[in-house]
């Protein structure tokens, strides 16, 4: 079997964008990291991960507290980092 990451983007994109938690949870680490042929983009890493950690996963939210401590797609703001990283933490 070939692999194709393009073809393989382009479908989890879609499952995303459908609402499929694991997708989401894929694409958002990618825009984050800019893996897998995902350039790197931490507007759409944080609306991913925003839809993810809303359902109360762990890694999504530390992911998202990130980005918020950083001002890397979202507005600086310290205090919803420290609200997210402590929810990870109590997973």
């Amino acid at each position: 079997v070939v692999q194709d990451e393009e073809e393989a983007v382009k479908l989890f994109r879609q499952a995303a964008d459908q609402g499929f938690t694991e997708a989401q949870k894929y694409i958002g680490g990618r825009y984050m990291l800019g893996l897998n042929g995902v350039a790197q983009n931490f507007a759409d890493a944080a609306h991913y991960l925003r839809l993810v950690a809303e359902k109360g996963d762990a890694d999504a939210l530390c992911c998202l507290g990130f980005l918020c401590e950083h001002g890397q797609g979202t507005e600086r703001d310290l205090g919803e980092a420290v609200r997210l990283y402590r929810a990870a933490a109590a997973q």
